[in-house]
């Protein structure tokens, strides 16, 4: 019996001069082509019986518009429908309401009138439910997805020592105050292997955070790999010696010109440590910047530009000229002419917004106040209870600053003559030499004392190397403290502070140090630097030895190493080059962003992203992991347009890792106009050798993805041997057997490179082993003809082990 729907459908059909059921063919004829050809769902339709899928879709819609419950299928069978697109290309509950939105589209078209296209969505939407339930069957809850990818041999038990390694390689330490609980819970484990069950309860309210590290999501993914190069590139600058330590102020002269600290901290917490980063010095100039914040947190920018400005002075930092500049007289509208120091970075401008901090309050309490803030900004909680202690004061450095630093007393009467130094009004005292006619007591104006006794305790504050990049990172972090998640600044301060350091916090060569280096940077002729990778880290180096310009030689030397070997420039989003790495990204990921988006577009005939790479001055020559190159998956393709696009911009054929040329590539796939193409320009050159023993032999389903990237990722990490890239891939979600543009998977490529820990976690994660690529290849060829011998045997015992089964 047909319910109200389909009898509905039956009379609005029949006016049409048709019936229901053809009415429903006519729809299914009409809506699967539009969604195989649907940006958002064309991947579910690969390789897909689409006479079948109709078929099934007609009877579907036939029960549901008949008012029989999932349409007529059992739960289990429409289950089973859906495992292999839910498992193999990541279908989702979104793909469902794209279904529905062209099927709705669809009816439009056909002049469906608008009540009846309303039931019948109304009967569409209620089987998100059954579908949903057929996704959360086969997807399993976060702490699952982790665990099974960290436990490396899959046999459902996690060794301690293991995670907590894990934990220390993505930058994360047991010091750190978010993961206190978690390895407390690993203490009371006793060393004990965990299972699913333990491991989730171990990690407990720091579950996100341990999420983000195994899957690759804080500021720097592979940390591991990143601090290995700091290491290089931290010994190699170490043998640099130039430079002379400062000596017009007797401690700093006795500090050992030797030592050499260095630390990052990222806006995620992660932390690395080399050489003296636990050694105190005297940050001296690095002060000014965080003075300036303290200022502006207190009374505001437009109260602090009042007293200082934002322009380079073009001077030396010690200069005692003023910038003159006119301010609006909000009493009559007129404007007058001020002097104000140019900017908080020099000498004059530091002591005025060092007056400016807390101003009315005695000088125990200003202190207190600027070291308490320091405090917040490396981590130390608010109420004492952490192990973070309070940055240290010298004193002695203080008083030698006092008694030596005659310029900047200069500078602090200088400012007193503008009227703008915080000062209270004050009548000359009784005269207690009034009996004496030749005798007075000579008289210090309080307000220059209060500003120049601050400003040389600020200088004469000591902290770590790991300190100051935390303090760093807080500013990289928009104010945010990384491990106590506390805000220190608000964002707008962190703006305009890293503006004027930019310009002007490297002493005489800030202009050439943000040309070459591209970051904002402070540093002290205590011999630190600190710079700031905004949204990413922050950074302090410590060697006392200075250049001409009394920045830390080492230190400017380490941060140019630094923009030599990663993109961190502020303008290297502008650029293309491919040689330096990005450590936002996963070393592999990075690889593959700079060859799958052009290897992709050749293989599908997307000449327009081809072009687009093109303008932006990408290598279209690049290869993968296995040599191929656009041009060669273009003429395996057939893209005939695409490969004389790329003839056109000079791109050269080049072999691939079989010593294969795109022309055989057009040749093995029957593109006889591409062949002719190579041939017109005499470009037939070599033949590939592709081993297969069996090319009828058993065979396995690899898994299409929607992520063309982590495809690539994916292979790029088993091609070097990157268990744990490819443990924090399997934990995203990406199929472990996923097949790129030439049905090569991870098991070919960590075959083919002879990478056995990769070859037996890939294994182990169940990667079948009879996948074959374009060649008909399988893993076991690949690892015969490199000579793999270790990754042949074992691939032989996996396989005489497993029987014949194939699926």
């Amino acid at each position: 019996m047909n319910g109200p729907l389909y009898e509905n459908l039956e009379s609005w059909a029949v006016a049409q001069g048709s019936s229901a059921d053809a009415f429903i063919q006519e729809v299914i004829e009409k809506f699967y082509p539009k969604a195989a050809n649907d940006p958002r769902l064309y991947r579910f339709f690969e390789d897909a019986n689409l006479d079948a899928l109709k078929r099934h879709q007609i009877a579907f819609m036939r029960g549901l518009f008949s008012g029989k419950e999932a349409g007529g299928f059992t739960s289990q069978q429409i289950h089973e429908i859906h495992k292999r697109l839910i498992l193999d290309k990541g279908l989702k509950d979104i793909h469902f309401d794209y279904f529905v939105e062209i099927f709705m589209n669809t009816l439009r078209e056909m002049d469906v009138k608008n009540v009846l296209a309303s039931q019948i969505h109304d009967h569409l939407v209620p089987f998100r439910e059954v579908f949903a339930k057929a996704l959360s069957l086969y997807t399993t809850g976060r702490e699952e997805r982790l665990f099974y990818a960290l436990d490396e041999d899959a046999d459902g038990l996690l060794p301690e020592q293991n995670f907590r390694d894990i934990l220390q390689k993505s930058g994360l330490s047991e010091s750190d105050e978010r993961l206190s609980e978690l390895f407390s819970n690993l203490d009371r484990n006793g060393g004990a292997q965990l299972d699913c069950d333990k491991f989730i309860e171990i990690i407990g309210t720091a579950g996100l955070l341990v999420e983000q590290a195994l899957r690759g999501e804080l500021a720097i993914p592979d940390f591991r790999e990143f601090t290995e190069n700091i290491d290089r590139i931290f010994d190699e600058v170490s043998k640099n010696v130039s430079g002379k330590q400062a000596d017009y102020i007797p401690p700093l002269a006795e500090a050992n010109p030797d030592k050499f600290g260095f630390a990052i901290v990222t806006v995620d917490g992660q932390i690395y440590k080399k050489g003296d980063a636990n050694l105190d010095f005297s940050i001296q100039s690095m002060c000014k910047p965080l003075n300036y914040c303290f200022a502006m947190e207190e009374l505001g920018a437009d109260e602090v530009h009042r007293h200082v400005g934002t322009e380079p002075s073009g001077r030396a930092f010690n200069n005692r000229d003023l910038m003159a500049r006119l301010f609006s007289n909000r009493a009559d509208g007129e404007a007058e002419k001020v002097e104000i120091p140019f900017n908080p970075m020099i000498n004059a401008g530091a002591i005025m917004t060092a007056a400016l901090v807390k101003s009315k309050e005695p000088y125990e309490v200003r202190l207190r106040h600027v070291r308490e803030e320091w405090g917040r900004l490396i981590g130390r909680k608010v109420d004492d209870s952490g192990s973070i202690p309070l940055p240290r004061f010298n004193k002695e450095m203080a008083r030698q600053e006092n008694y030596t630093g005659y310029n900047n007393l200069a500078l602090g009467y200088l400012l007193m003559a503008t009227g703008l130094l915080p000062h209270e009004p004050t009548s000359i005292p009784p005269d207690t030499h009034a009996s004496d006619p030749d005798n007075y007591e000579f008289l210090f104006e309080p307000a220059v004392v209060n500003a120049l006794k601050l400003y040389f305790s600020t200088c004469a504050i000591e902290l770590t190397a790991a300190e100051v990049a935390m303090a760093a990172a807080t500013i990289s972090n928009g104010g945010v403290c990384p491990t106590t998640q506390e805000r220190v600044f608000q964002q707008s301060t962190v703006r305009r502070c890293l503006s004027v350091t930019q310009m002007c916090g490297m002493y005489d060569g800030s202009g050439d140090f943000f040309y070459n280096i591209g970051l904002p940077a402070k540093s002290g002729v205590g011999g630190g630097v600190f710079l700031v990778v905004p949204k990413l880290m922050g950074i302090c180096i410590f060697s006392p030895r200075l250049d001409e310009q009394g920045n830390s030689a080492r230190g400017v030397e380490m941060a140019k190493r630094l923009i030599e070997e990663f993109r961190l420039h502020a303008y290297d989003g502008v650029m293309t080059d491919g040689k330096r790495v990005d450590p936002r990204v996963p070393v592999a990921r990075w690889r593959a962003v700079q060859s799958s988006e052009a290897l992709w577009a050749a293989s599908k005939g997307d000449i327009r992203t081809l072009q687009r790479l093109h303008a932006e001055q990408y290598n279209l020559e690049s290869g993968d992991y296995d040599g191929r190159t656009p041009m060669h998956l273009a003429s395996a393709e057939g893209h005939r347009d695409v490969v004389e696009f790329l003839l056109e911009c000079g791109v050269s054929p080049k072999p691939d890792r079989w010593g294969g040329y795109p022309i055989e590539d057009g040749r093995n796939g029957g593109h006889h106009e591409i062949v002719e193409l190579f041939e017109e320009r005499q470009l037939d050159k070599g033949s590939r050798e592709h081993l297969v023993e069996n090319r009828e032999g058993l065979t396995n389903r690899g898994a299409k993805f929607g992520d063309d990237i982590a495809i690539v990722e994916l292979l790029w990490a088993a091609s070097e041997n990157d268990v744990s890239g490819l443990m924090r891939l399997l934990a995203q979600g990406v199929p472990v057997h996923a097949m790129d543009y030439d049905d090569r998977t991870a098991l070919h490529l960590a075959a083919a490179e002879g990478q056995l820990e990769a070859v037996k976690y890939l294994v182990a994660h169940g990667h079948p082993l009879h996948v074959r690529d374009r060649w008909r290849a399988t893993p076991l060829d690949e690892a015969i003809r490199e000579k793999r011998d270790s990754v042949a045997n074992y691939l032989r015992e996996q396989i005489a082990q497993a029987g014949a089964d194939v699926s």
